[in-house]
């Protein structure tokens, strides 16, 4: 028996043996060395070898094992699969670390590890991955410090708003967007088409765009094709919209039986009676006209809110010729109906060299993009839905429209009471050459035009609507026909010519930029107006009445002449200087005053690279770094400085309408640039080349901020700008990431965090500036929220009594304020600073995983505080007659004095009707932005249909979100009485091909 088994086994030793296989190969780097020292393992296994010091190597796999493992240190592992074959040779890519990383900067690139300005670097795929249409939101938490804020879902509509370390001015807050070196939108951009966005934050690393730059620079760099064969990608996506909340209304039968108390309350009577109640509850429908009951949301919110998008990229070239061809199409259906947006683009790179010293780039790209909104666009859709109560008919038994006991607008009939259309048409371009005549020195010659045409159309449509007594007509609304056509031509004109020169002296390194820059800029605008169409199917001008008709037109231009450079120094990649400076002369400004110098200065040590560091072999890089700056905002308007005579100002003489100018405005010749300057300090560190991370902080002073201060009246014209305003700006950015590739399961881990706190120094004495519920003045922030502070609610008629005398007639159940200056009245006096709208500690957080085909993303990202303000339509039940949420029912009464809400009142002025902070809200939120799973299927299975790739994935943008709002309110909305589209989720599958 012991022989029959030593037997077995030896002869299935001997079958495994006879199963096994021998492979050879060579593995090498990207550019054709040989690696020795490369590990080769069986997947699975503990069987393996290493190649020789030709990059050779030779293994036995055994049976059923397809898969090697080819890994070396400093180089990405690669997973191939060998079956069929007999000899698999593998090129390895070298692992690039975050110092090697080549990061772009103002008309150049640098080494990440020779950065001493604050960069923040975003790569295209990360973008991509997002799958949203406004490329602007797929910035949204990735970089610490820049905070992107989404106002609206609107179609076309939806981008964010960017703001880089706070808020510097009191004007136009917004950063200078560059796309390959020439101003534009940033939504414009088929985000595929990116390869890098960068975004310099401080003073150091935006000064080179002096008087553009005071609010920070983001630097978008497309793509290029790569000598090849001829590649293709596609990429596309479909899914459908909805939104992140609503908020919950009442029906009809709640709304009577809370309007009837809000109105005894308000001292007024009752007006629902008990008998129409009742019967409401078995007569109430939408298309009853006696007892209607609308729910606004399901009739108006009908939209599909599908949603597709596709792109074609076709890359490809010789030694001599690249070019990139990028198609793109998106289509966007609102979740309200009527709301419709498409955006067609077109890219195309080309770059030319004509030998080893001369090179040339021809780059075009078009968009056209047009809107299609209801008649009134979003404030009369959503304004109806947040403000009509339920029993506001909108329909008769037989379907047509119906007027309303109210003689409201009729919502149901927006949609055949005309539209509102955009169309959007845009083309740029560059020309550059770019020649060596000597090691080490590039000259660029760029020419880079850009052209945008909008044109809008405005048609109002009159609706009839019935009584249900009579087939008259019992009124139009809207009443009259018209139409408003507006066209506008903006167009760009960008020269440069840049000289760079590169030189190593041993351990020093150099490098010197001067560059040329002159911008022209021309708008021309042009509307026209006319009234009752009688034939309302051709909505031309010409069939318009010529009785009312209008037409106007104005023009403008600016120009800007620069001269701009660069010095760099560095000894042995330690200690790091660097140098910015522009000269900047605008045509904004009057002589004397037209130029403006804005310096920047920046130091680095790179302690890990001392020889006291060396014994610390873990701590792969360490960097201390500062820097101090001056960045300029000619945004100030056109020519604010010059006394201008208005055209237009029209009179009548005997009876007729004769042309007028007049001089409406009183100029300031002596304004000047407001001046940012920025200090910043930052350390940046690295261990075992896997975590790194970055801390800085700045502050940013920003001066001479133009205001109107108070003129006397009797001047008779509007006040003159003045350099007055002071603000400053203190915060900290920090971000850490860890990056491990090493095995199969790949992941990394990004973490950022950021503040800024945001505070007014100087007014020049005028202010404070006050509006209905914001403030601006010396020691607060921008736009604070400034209001009465509450202290509860009233509970009986003896807390009134003993209380300080507050705003009209109270009762138990009205909001109670604190009387702060204690003089025994609450007036505009005890108003106090409650809060800011200005976010701070925003923070984002993701998470990038793959095993195997599988890959997953998720993406969250939040804000640690922030206060938001509600009144009017969507804070204050009944209020103008509006309508009422759910929550709002949670009234003070005698039985219910612990209710969230006061007692309930239907009116539109009074104690409970008065900003307070009782209606600020705490904003802070954190959402999960992005969520996506995808699976590349295997390369054997897709070369089968020909292709290089095949990747399917499903993705979710705004998916959850967790924030301390009355329900159905988003975070990211506007504050106040708005009628803002709401924020939406989206749900997509997609799929990427490489042919």
């Amino acid at each position: 028996m012991k022989q029959l088994l030593i037997l077995l086994l030896l002869s299935i030793s001997i079958y495994g043996y006879s199963q096994k296989r021998v492979l050879k190969g060579t593995v090498t780097g990207e550019t054709g060395e040989h690696l020795p020292g490369v590990t080769v393992l069986v997947e699975g296994t503990t069987i393996g070898v290493i190649t020789n010091i030709d990059g050779k190597y030779e293994i036995s796999v055994p049976a059923k094992k397809n898969i090697l493992i080819y890994s070396f240190i400093g180089f990405i592992s690669e997973r191939v699969d060998i079956t069929g074959k007999d000899v698999s040779d593998v090129k390895l890519k070298a692992q690039v670390t975050s110092l090697d990383e080549v990061v772009v900067v103002g008309y150049n690139t640098q080494k990440r590890v020779n950065l001493t300005g604050s960069v923040a670097s975003i790569g295209g795929k990360e973008l991509a991955a997002k799958t949203v249409i406004s490329t602007s939101m797929a910035l949204q938490g990735t970089a610490a410090g820049v905070t992107v804020t989404q106002s609206s879902g609107k179609p076309g509509g939806d981008n964010g708003t960017i703001n880089i370390r706070g808020i510097g001015t009191l004007g136009n807050a917004s950063p200078l967007i560059l796309i390959d070196g020439s101003e534009g939108d940033l939504n414009a951009v088929n985000s595929n088409d990116i390869e890098n966005i960068s975004v310099l934050k401080d003073a150091a690393s935006a000064a080179i765009y002096g008087s553009r730059a005071a609010n920070g620079v983001v630097l978008i760099t497309t793509k290029r094709a790569q000598k090849g064969k001829t590649k293709v990608d596609y990429h596309g996506y479909t899914g459908w919209q909805r939104f992140t909340g609503l908020p919950e209304y009442v029906g009809g039968y709640d709304y009577m039986v809370a309007d009837n108390q809000a109105l005894v309350n308000a001292g007024k009577t009752a007006i629902w009676s008990q008998a129409y109640i009742d019967a409401y509850k078995t007569k109430s429908g939408l298309y009853s006209y006696d007892y209607p009951d609308v729910n606004y949301q399901k009739l108006l919110y009908t939209g599909s809110g599908l949603q597709q998008y596709h792109n074609v990229n076709i890359s490809g070239g010789t030694d001599k010729l690249s070019s990139m061809l990028s198609l793109a199409y998106m289509d966007q259906e609102g979740e309200v109906a009527g709301f419709n947006y498409k955006r067609y683009t077109v890219r195309i790179n080309n770059d030319y060299k004509v030998s080893d010293k001369l090179q040339f780039k021809f780059d075009l790209n078009g968009r056209y993009a047009p809107t299609h909104e209801p008649y009134g666009g979003e404030s009369n859709i959503i304004g109806a839905v947040e403000r009509l109560p339920s029993l506001l008919g909108v329909y008769l038994p037989d379907g047509t429209y119906s007027t309303n006991f109210m003689n409201y607008p009729n919502a149901a009939a927006y949609k055949d009471a005309g539209r509102n259309l955009t169309d959007v048409y845009s083309i740029s371009g560059r020309i550059a050459m770019n020649t060596q005549p000597i090691k080490g020195m590039d000259i660029e010659l760029a020419y880079m035009p850009n052209f945008n045409y909008t044109y809008t159309n405005n048609l109002v449509i009159p609706v009839a609507l019935y009584n249900p007594t009579s087939t008259t007509p019992a009124l139009m609304n809207p009443s009259l026909s018209t139409l408003n056509e507006n066209y506008s031509m903006n167009r760009t004109h960008n020269l440069h010519g840049l000289v760079t020169y590169k030189k190593s002296i041993g351990d020093h390194n150099l490098s010197i930029l001067g560059g040329y820059e002159q911008i022209s800029y021309r708008t021309n605008y042009f509307s026209a107006y006319r009234e009752n169409f009688p034939f309302i199917n051709y909505p031309v001008m010409n069939n318009g009445s010529v009785i009312n008709m209008s037409n106007g037109g104005t023009a403008s231009e600016w120009a800007l002449r620069s001269y701009f450079g660069r010095f760099n120094y560095d000894f042995k990649n330690k200690y790091l200087i660097e140098a910015n400076a522009r000269y900047d002369g605008s045509s904004r400004f009057s002589d004397g005053h037209k130029y403006g110098f804005f310096p920047s200065f920046s130091a680095g040590w790179r302690i890990s690279e001392e020889s006291f560091m060396k014994p610390i072999a873990w701590i792969s890089n360490l960097k201390l770094r500062g820097s101090w700056g001056q960045l300029g905002n000619q945004n100030i308007g056109t020519y604010p400085f010059a006394s201008v005579v208005n055209l237009g100002q029209n009179y009548t003489f005997n009876n007729t309408a004769v042309n007028g100018a007049a001089l409406t405005a009183m100029a300031n010749s002596d304004i000047t640039w407001e001046t940012s300057t920025t200090s910043n300090v930052g350390v940046d560190f690295g261990i075992m080349n896997k975590l790194t991370g970055t801390f800085e902080y700045y502050i940013r002073n920003t001066d001479n901020i133009l205001l109107q201060l108070p003129v006397p009246s009797t001047i008779g014209l509007t006040a003159p700008y003045q350099n007055a305003g002071k603000v400053q700006n203190k915060g900290w950015d920090f971000s850490l990431n860890y990056n491990n590739q090493d095995h199969e399961f790949k992941y990394s881990i990004g973490v950022s965090l950021s503040d800024v706190k945001n505070k007014v120094t100087d007014l020049k004495g005028s202010g404070p500036y006050i509006g209905s519920y914001t403030i601006t003045r010396e020691g607060d922030p921008i736009g604070a929220l400034y209001m009465y502070k509450s202290d509860g609610l009233f509970q009986s008629q003896a807390e009134i009594t003993s209380h300080a005398t507050q705003i009209g007639t109270l009762a138990p159940g009205d909001i109670r304020y604190v009387d702060i200056n204690k003089d025994g009245k609450i007036d505009a006096n005890d108003r106090v600073v409650v809060g800011s709208n200005i976010p701070r500690y925003s923070y984002g957080f993701n998470f990038d995983a793959k095993y195997k085909g599988f890959d997953f993303n998720i993406f969250i990202q939040g804000v640690g505080k922030r206060q938001t303000y509600y009144d009017g339509y969507n804070g204050w039940a009944f209020w103008n007659f509006c309508n009422i949420q759910k929550y709002q029912l949670d009234a003070w009464t005698p039985t219910n004095t612990t209710a969230k809400m006061p007692r309930l009142i239907d009116g539109s002025s009074g104690n409970n009707f008065t900003p307070s902070d009782y209606w600020v809200h705490n904003a802070a939120y954190w959402r999960i932005k992005n969520l996506q799973i995808g699976y590349t299927i295997p390369t054997k299975l897709s070369k089968m249909v020909k292709l290089e790739k095949i990747r399917v994935y499903v993705s979710g943008n705004n998916i959850y979100t967790y924030d301390h709002l009355p329900k159905g309110w988003d975070p990211e909305q506007p504050m106040g009485n708005t009628n803002s589209y709401p924020i939406s989720a989206t749900y997509v599958f997609g799929i990427d091909l490489t042919f």
